[in-house]
């Protein structure tokens, strides 16, 4: 069934914008913010 194509490849790309936007921002608001501040953390020494 030709006609079944087009649908069938917008509903894979569809799918996969939807999981790429969704780990992107579970990247950014989860990810992002905890490694940046286990490196601040890390690279801080004290000043005596």
């Amino acid at each position: 069934m030709p006609q079944t194509v087009p649908f069938y490849f917008m509903n894979l790309m569809s799918g996969l914008v939807l999981t790429f936007a969704i780990a992107m921002y579970l990247s950014a608001t989860i990810m992002l913010p905890s490694i940046t501040s286990l490196m601040v953390a890390r690279n801080t020494t004290m000043r005596t």
